[in-house]
């Protein structure tokens, strides 16, 4: 089905109206239709480039140069007939009606001129006047040439009635013109209509001998809503004696609906059909001017899509287009009515927010926009994923004008992908504090604590030699009771800052280890990674809480992995080094998490005797396109294999980067690829639909 934009930009090019777009800029023709170049009789490529000068009349430069400099709205028009030549050298008569676009400022930004071609018109203009002045005053009537014009003409005397009209104008009121002859519109109008129409006439005839013109909105014979461009000068005799009012309409329809389309392609995206970044700018400005009188606030959201690179360059724009259409349908989904949703170009896009009182609302709506990405969009029968990182900045407090709005909003965003992306941030971290309140989180953890508020979710890990699910990633997640599903990266800051992240830690031993020795005893024989805070490392008595965690869950600590990121081997090295030894003598598993983006040498892997290397999947991310990122995953994997260690790549979400890491040796593998993170019953039936699945293979 073609989009609304598709439509316009076929009537666009088909139109007879002769159209042009004149950048202000560099004061260029940019945009010219088949109809403008034939008038001209140029080719359209021969006029892009050139200055309006080079095609129109000096007349029709000079008024346009007054008309500009007149105090006016921002956008306003002016019309004129004149005469322009040709490429060849020859005349052509026009009319010209020229749309000028101003900013707030009233500098012009552009210019658009819609050109007819009037030659004809105004020849048998010239034949009707010489035939009025050779017809006496009781016998005018028009010309068998008149009757053949699709425009509508008609003539009335001085007193509004009817003298004579051509067959157009008789098929169109669906009267012949006898029975028109003699009447006025009060005959055949109610009595509003006909008052405008006389009133019209009379404006007409105190003209002072020039035409006068109008545009009236008509109903066509289909019931559709038209437009007429309505021209009306009084008629003389040779004497100079006033005999009446000629009048000649016009359907300008097409030109109407051409010149809505050059309205909605200056101001909507073509992909989306979403608001452009102008329009986008006049919204916030009207939430902002809302928000002063009301008193409440605005707020401006940055939308970056992670990973969109990725997918088209490695799929394709085609796809890459379809995947940010069906972006556009979910991000709608979660906003209100009043709500403004923009793209601003390639993956971004920009949410108005007006009308707010509680800020928790724009935190709640951007929890909203991060799950709207949960599920991965399936294209040409494949499964792609996507997250976001969101940037916020809110009226008056970080900013007071759609520019500084944007510019905060965006920071923000670049705080969000710092942060591990598939996340969202305030412009500061003060305004984080203020959303929900530092205190008051800490004082929602210790309860989170207490009423066992927190679950595990469960990522698959696949052994890339047998393709079998050997192990899962566990991952904390807050269930608040009135703020919903919350992700960790949203609290555990200010658990480590607080020190609660010792209790939480501890808790996600024991549950993990728990849930291993459930699945073990269903047959579902797995190992569980569990991530270890350098702050529950340090001060969390780590070897004690583990060693309790096996005894009471019952699981074989082989089956337990831990995994330490590189800062917490370089901290204190001797102490952590006979913390490490401990938990080895336990039987559990280390590894290292997020392996290159510390400072790890090949001296300590050997001195701490880990079992296992995570890539970062920020290495992992980006492998298709970055020869880099490409060099180190391989180089980590020979490394590990010399050193006899394990090694699992995170991040893998397409069967592109599947394929490369698995012709690199990688051992093992997870990532949405296979599957996000899911609670232990949905991931009990994602096994049982794996290894079904695998069987149905072998």
């Amino acid at each position: 089905m073609e989009s609304y934009a598709e439509k316009l930009k076929y009537i666009f090019d088909n139109a007879k109206v002769g159209i042009a777009i004149c950048n202000a800029e560099d004061n260029r023709l940019e945009i010219v239709n088949p109809a403008f170049a034939a008038i001209h009789g140029y080719e359209p490529h021969e006029l892009i480039g050139m200055s309006p000068g080079e095609v129109f009349a000096p007349e029709c430069m000079l008024r346009l140069s007054e008309h500009e400099s007149a105090p006016s709205c921002a956008i306003n028009d002016v019309a004129f007939e004149t005469t322009h030549t040709r490429k060849d050298g020859s005349p052509v008569h026009v009319s010209v009606h020229i749309t000028v676009i101003k900013d707030e400022n009233g500098i012009v930004k552009q210019r658009i001129a819609n050109i007819q071609d009037i030659t004809e018109k105004i020849k048998e203009e010239a034949q009707l006047r010489i035939s009025q002045e050779q017809l006496s005053e009781t016998q005018i009537r028009l010309s068998a040439l008149i009757s053949t014009i699709p425009d509508l003409i008609w003539m009335k005397d001085e007193e509004g009635v009817y003298l004579s009209c051509n067959i157009a104008y008789q098929e169109f009121i669906g009267l012949k013109e006898s029975e028109l002859i003699g009447k006025t519109d009060y005959d055949f109008y109610n009595r509003e209509s006909a008052d405008v129409c006389r009133q019209s006439d009379i404006e007409a005839i105190n003209a002072g001998g020039i035409s006068i013109s109008e545009e009236a909105v008509t109903y066509q014979k289909n019931n559709s809503i038209g437009v007429m461009e309505i021209r009306k000068a009084p008629i003389f005799n040779p004497d100079g004696k006033l005999m009446g009012v000629l009048g000649i309409a016009r359907d300008i329809t097409e030109r109407k609906l051409v010149e809505q389309q050059i309205e909605f392609m200056a101001h909507h995206d073509a992909l989306t059909e979403l608001p452009n970044r102008i329009l986008a700018k006049d919204r916030m400005k009207q939430s902002i001017a809302y928000a002063k009188r009301h008193k409440t606030k605005a707020a401006l959201i940055f939308i970056d899509l992670d990973g969109f690179k990725t997918i088209n360059d490695s799929l394709g724009h085609s796809v890459g287009d379809v995947m940010l259409k069906g972006v556009t349908s979910r991000l709608k989904e979660c906003l209100r009515e009043s709500d403004t949703l923009s793209r601003q170009g390639g993956d971004e896009f920009l949410i108005i927010l007006q009308d707010i009182n509680d800020l928790a609302d724009v935190a709640a709506l951007a929890d909203k926009l991060i799950q709207a990405f949960e599920q991965p969009f399936s294209i040409n029968n494949q499964h792609l994923c996507a997250s976001a990182s969101i940037g916020i900045a809110l009226y008056p407090g970080h900013g007071d004008s759609f520019e500084s709005l944007l510019q905060n909003a965006d920071a923000a965003m670049y705080k969000a992908k710092e942060s591990g992306k598939n996340t969202y941030r305030f412009f500061t971290a003060q305004m984080n504090h203020n959303i929900l309140g530092q205190f008051q989180i800490q004082s929602d953890l210790r309860h989170g604590i207490k009423n066992s508020e927190f679950i595990l979710h469960y990522q698959p890990q696949i052994d890339l030699a047998n393709n079998a699910i050997i192990g899962v990633e566990a991952l904390i997640r807050w269930k608040h009771p009135y703020m919903g599903m919350i992700p960790p990266m949203n609290f555990i800051h200010i658990a480590e800052e607080s020190g609660l992240i010792v209790p939480i830690g501890q808790w996600v031993i024991e549950e993990a280890c728990r849930q291993a020795a459930a699945w073990h005893g269903q047959g579902i024989q797995i190992s569980v990674a569990v991530n270890i805070s350098a702050v529950q490392f340090k001060r969390g008595n780590l070897e004690a809480v583990v060693k309790n965690a096996l005894e009471h869950s019952g699981l074989n600590p082989k089956y337990l992995e831990l995994e330490l990121t590189e800062s917490i081997m370089m901290y204190n090295v001797e102490s952590t080094l006979q913390t490490v030894q401990a938990l080895k003598a336990l039987g559990v598993g280390l590894s290292i998490d997020d392996f290159g983006t510390g400072y790890s040498s090949l001296a300590y892997l050997k001195r701490f005797a880990v079992d296992k290397v995570k890539i970062d999947q920020s290495f992992i991310r980006d492998i298709l396109t970055d020869k880099e990122d490409a060099v180190i995953v391989q180089t980590i994997i020979q490394m590990a294999k010399n050193l006899n260690l394990k090694s699992i790549a995170e991040g893998v979400e397409n069967e592109s980067v599947l394929s490369i890491i698995n012709g690199y040796g990688c051992d093992e593998v997870q990532g949405y690829h296979f599957a996000k993170p899911m609670e232990a019953l949905d991931f009990e039936q994602y096994y049982e639909d794996f290894n079904r699945k695998l069987i149905g293979h072998k």
